[in-house]
């Protein structure tokens, strides 16, 4: 089906093409932009009143006359503090709390313990408290927060606000938690999964800015991919892309299966895989290890046992080792199917890279069909903050340049 497009969608168009190269640019002429844009002068003229009436954009003084002579030319620079961004990652411990400009420079950051057996009004009322604390810090008011963007496991529906994760966020209901953050701060809320927000950041600000088609693989809570194909990521058609260790519940299947040395990708490779891994099977010397730091292997949680594993424990290091040559083996095969140019290896695991990456990219190189490189998050435990920034903003410019529209 076409559709005919009026005066004021173009309008939009090119109100969203000028907005990014000046934000791309930091500084640059009306004259500049018509001629690198290929927009009539008239055209960036207009466009770019009402972008200077909006904020989002301020004139900065002048820059260097033509060699022809002539009045100096002036200089346009994207407002970073036109408004501000709050990022919520939850993570596997302690939920990460960020507040930033439009440009993503961090003003201020918390983290804030949430015991797993919390209620969700109790993780309600701890996410309200910490961005007003957020808020309130920086001098600032609710009317200044363009959006809060959160990324957490799982696959959200914005509009019917329905949310689809594995046990370990049975306690948060996101389609609420949106709603009430929409309410309470009265700005937009965007929702995202956490290992695409991971894969968005290290595309735009990390590892793979120089990078066309990338895959971002998180271990630890999950395993799970994020796909950044032709430039923009890969959701799939019900934006569930990238799920490659959901949880099946096929039980006896799966014993039948595991009579073949198979078993299911998630429930080998994550955190609860492994802690139970330890807790069945740990020698006494790695007992005695877990006691060191005043633990049991009833009591020790994820960060007791990367302690142990940093000492040298022979059996901690096993468990590493099978784990990485899982992945390892998975990797080759996305790398096979998606014929990638780059792999990021990400998440709550990245505290293993010393071990993990060398037998990973080992294992690659020895059976992808075109192998590449497979290198550690950049931006390490902000690749997913850095993914909301980038989200945001793109939300934030388009809303900007499409609110001509209902007028």
């Amino acid at each position: 089906m076409k559709y005919a497009v009026d005066q004021t969608h173009i309008r939009s168009i090119n109100q969203r093409i000028i907005l990014d190269k000046i934000y791309s640019k930091q500084l640059i002429s009306r004259a500049e932009l018509a001629r690198e844009l290929r927009i009539s002068k008239a055209a960036v003229t207009e466009n770019i009143a009402s972008l200077l009436s909006k904020g989002i954009i301020q004139e900065v003084g002048t820059g260097v006359s033509m060699a022809s002579g002539g009045r100096k030319p002036i200089l346009l620079k994207f407002s970073n503090t036109y408004q501000y961004i709050i990022s919520i990652e939850l993570k596997f411990e302690d939920p990460l709390f960020v507040l930033a400009d439009l440009d993503g420079k961090i003003l201020n950051k918390i983290t804030m313990n949430i015991p797993g057996s919390s209620s969700y009004p109790a993780r309600l009322e701890l996410v309200l408290n910490a961005v007003n604390f957020l808020i309130s810090s920086s001098n600032l008011t609710h009317s200044d927060l363009a959006i809060i963007a959160i990324s957490c496991p799982g696959i959200y529906n914005p509009e019917s606000r329905s949310f689809l994760a594995n046990a370990n966020f049975a306690n948060w209901n996101m389609g609420d938690l949106s709603q009430q953050l929409e309410s309470h701060f009265e700005t937009s809320v965007l929702v995202s999964n956490d290992v695409n927000a991971a894969a968005l950041g290290e595309f735009t600000y990390g590892a793979g800015k120089a990078s066309k088609d990338l895959v971002y693989i998180s271990g630890g809570l999950g395993l799970g991919a994020g796909l950044i194909l032709n430039g923009s990521i890969y959701g799939g058609t019900s934006n569930s892309a990238g799920e490659i260790a959901h949880e099946i519940t096929i039980e006896n299947d799966i014993k039948q299966a595991r009579k073949y040395a198979f078993n299911n990708l998630g429930g080998s490779t994550n955190i609860n895989a492994l802690t139970t891994r330890v807790k069945q099977d740990s020698p006494k010397k790695t007992e005695d290890a877990f006691a060191a730091l005043g633990k049991t292997l009833d009591t020790f949680n994820f960060k007791d046992l990367v302690k142990v594993w940093q000492s040298g424990d022979p059996f901690l290091t096993q468990c590493i080792e099978d784990i990485s040559v899982i992945i390892g083996g998975t990797i080759s095969n996305i790398v096979c199917l998606l014929n990638c140019d780059l792999v990021i290896f990400g998440g709550e695991y990245s505290v293993f890279n010393s071990q993990m990456l060398p037998n990973i990219n080992r294992i690659v190189k020895e059976n992808a069909f075109m192998p590449i490189d497979v290198v550690p998050a950049e931006l390490e435990e902000n690749s997913g903050i850095y993914g909301l920034f980038a989200l945001s903003r793109d939300f934030i410019f388009n809303k900007l340049c499409q609110s001509d529209l209902s007028k």
